[in-house]
């Protein structure tokens, strides 16, 4: 995908610079705002197809996106709760030269439960095709995150599912179907938890 283009091929190739005018195309290749509608992100839910317009959809894989989403984390859970958890523990050293590499990170294991928790739930809600099924749930574990653990806690978990966000590769850990599915439905307990901290 795109997404995964635009932040893997300049540490490798070198000399990559920015267009003009493409500030509106890098933000929604980033997530951060839809070509169409500037007041939401381009992975919030629901998505828009085609990325707004920029990035055309992988047809023949729309169907199951979900569900592959799912069997992806599913798959190696373990693994992947403790990778996410480096976005709440300590970068490495050296550093790595790309930007979202940090082979060498160790992860925060306090917040391997509660991250694992959230995506549990974002599975479900992954699984059923509606996040607003597991609204309730995933409000509970905010609360109860927060109550415990306090707001560095929160942020600390925010900070480990957003890490895990903006490593999600296409084609290598999914399709851009599954790919954009989970980065939105990941999107969506951030709200929740962010609106959580005191």
């Amino acid at each position: 995908d795109y997404y995964t283009h635009s932040w893997d091929l300049p540490p490798q190739l070198g000399g990559c610079t920015y267009e003009p005018g493409g500030q509106k195309y890098e933000a929604a290749i980033n997530g951060e705002r839809s070509i169409a509608d500037a007041t939401r992100g381009s992975w919030e839910l629901p998505l828009e197809p085609h990325n707004g317009g920029i990035e055309p959809d992988w047809a023949w894989a729309m169907e199951g996106a979900q569900r592959e989403a799912v069997e992806r984390l599913s798959a190696n859970a373990n693994a992947i709760v403790k990778f996410a958890a480096r976005g709440a523990g300590k970068k490495g050293m050296p550093p790595a030269m790309a930007p979202l590499s940090d082979p060498r990170a160790t992860s925060n294991d306090a917040v391997v439960p509660a991250v694992d928790a959230v995506l549990r739930i974002v599975c479900s809600a992954l699984l059923q095709n509606d996040p607003d099924s597991q609204k309730v749930a995933m409000r509970q574990l905010a609360t109860t995150i927060a109550t415990t653990g306090g707001d560095d806690f929160v942020q600390a978990v925010v900070d480990s599912l957003v890490y895990f966000r903006d490593r999600i590769g296409v084609p290598r850990d999914m399709t851009l179907p599954a790919a954009r599915e989970l980065r939105a439905y990941i999107n969506w307990p951030l709200a929740i938890l962010l609106d959580c901290q005191k």
